[in-house]
């Protein structure tokens, strides 16, 4: 029977070989979910011996890793805003950086004292996390969840089952902000940002992400630049647009925001001080 020790060291060392980054990191966290136990446990244990059946399986998913399948995908989950959710292959992953843009939503929400039921778009929804994350603070919030994907949206409804929060949500089959109706106070959204050129050169895990959430078109900018000319119709007096973008893009895309629409145009930076965020609101 072999241990956590022996198994840790002979998948890192495939890993490496592989390129994956983190190597050990990513081991340590497979054979923790297939113990159900936590990773820092496991590792204090210093050499347990693994069943024959999880040793079996962590090989199985070392394999899946080094072919490039992001983490997520293998665990079948993904913690954000302290909620568990399902990700698979129709979905992309969430990311830290998409928490924070959660938190500029919160900010907005609370600041513009639009009470406890404001009317929310999460504009290229995916796993539905931004729109999970706000319902489960704002529970009598209006939220509706829109995506292109009809494979995005079934997941951003099963994760809505999973968490009791179905109910709350409106999940809308839509390829634009024009077409989800409104208005709304509030239209956050995390939509595709990266250069079509620069895909083909992207980390193979990334690639294993579906493309339709990665191609921004020729600058990354042609899905945010659609959505910032349907804003105005789609917000009411004094509501919010919030965007992630590349980190290297919110200047460009604030320089698409008129000034007679908007009273606010700014860039926000992420918590490693990078441009990532735009901020728009509407004027009164």
């Amino acid at each position: 029977m072999q241990t956590t020790k022996t198994l840790l060291t002979e998948g890192a060392r495939r890993l490496e070989a592989a390129g994956i980054s983190e190597a050990a990191l990513n081991c340590q966290w497979l054979l923790a979910h297939l113990l159900k136990t936590d990773r820092l446990s496991m590792l204090a244990d210093g050499g347990a011996r693994v069943p024959a059946r999880a040793a079996a399986d962590f090989e199985k998913f070392v394999s899946r890793k080094a072919e490039g399948e992001p983490l997520a995908y293998i665990l079948g989950s993904q913690p954000f805003c302290g909620l568990s959710l399902k990700v698979d292959h129709r979905v992309l992953v969430p990311r830290p950086e998409t928490e924070e843009l959660v938190g500029l939503a919160v900010d907005f929400i609370l600041k513009a004292r639009i009470g406890g039921a404001p009317d929310v778009l999460d504009f290229g929804a995916g796993s539905g996390a931004i729109a999970l994350a706000l319902s489960a603070r704002f529970p009598e919030a209006k939220i509706a969840a829109a995506e292109k994907s009809a494979r995005a949206l079934a997941c951003a409804r099963e994760n809505a089952r999973a968490l009791g929060l179905a109910n709350r949500l409106t999940f809308l089959a839509v390829s634009s902000v024009s077409a989800a109706g409104g208005p709304f106070d509030l239209i956050v959204s995390n939509p595709p940002y990266i250069p079509t050129g620069v895909i083909a050169g992207l980390d193979k895990e990334v690639l294993a992400e579906p493309r339709l959430a990665l191609d921004g078109g020729a600058d990354g900018l042609a899905v945010a630049r659609e959505i910032i000319a349907q804003a105005p119709r789609a917000l009411k007096k004094r509501g919010a647009l919030l965007l992630e973008l590349g980190d290297t893009q919110g200047p460009a895309a604030v320089k698409l925001l008129d000034k007679k629409i908007w009273k606010t145009r700014e860039v926000v930076n992420d918590l490693n001080g990078r441009r990532r965020f735009v901020r728009a609101v509407k004027a009164g």
